[in-house]
């Protein structure tokens, strides 16, 4: 076994990878700075304009995708080795975010078809679904015999 631990340590690949991995572990670092950056910087387009940035929305996505790529190098989960030993990833935005920071709302009809032995009826639906607890409004005040929402 010993013999296998001393193979093992005079493999430069191992090694090599321990190099890539302590400089990926700063690159990281300055990711995580970058996107506590990019966080305010878009908090506060947000709060004057009503509106993110586009171009940061798009920097963030290319940023997370970045440190996705280093933590699966990182953690053994990937032999790929992201930026700057491979193209940067591009910030490619999905469209629920466009949908989103835009304020457009869509509807889309979706059609369900239910088995006829699989329907119920709504008095047997109601009897399934739990109730919601009630909120106690201020004016309001509990009775000591009936429990509060609080010690359910």
């Amino acid at each position: 076994m010993t013999d296998d631990i001393v193979e093992n340590l005079k493999k430069p690949t191992q090694w090599f990878r321990i190099a890539f991995m302590i400089a990926l572990s700063i690159a990281l670092y300055l990711a995580g700075m970058v996107l506590t950056l990019l966080i305010i910087a878009q908090a506060l387009f947000g709060l004057l304009t009503g509106t993110d940035n586009r171009n940061l929305r798009e920097l963030g996505a290319g940023l997370t995708h970045y440190v996705r790529q280093v933590l699966d190098f990182l953690t053994y989960n990937s032999e790929f080795k992201p930026f700057p030993f491979a193209p940067f990833p591009g910030g490619e935005v999905s469209p629920e975010a466009e949908i989103f920071t835009t304020g457009e709302e869509f509807e889309q009809d979706v059609e369900v078809h239910v088995p006829e032995g699989d329907r119920q009826d709504s008095a047997a639906t109601s009897k399934l679904m739990p109730k919601a607890p009630r909120k106690r409004s201020s004016t309001t005040r509990p009775s000591k015999s009936s429990p509060s929402v609080d010690d359910q």
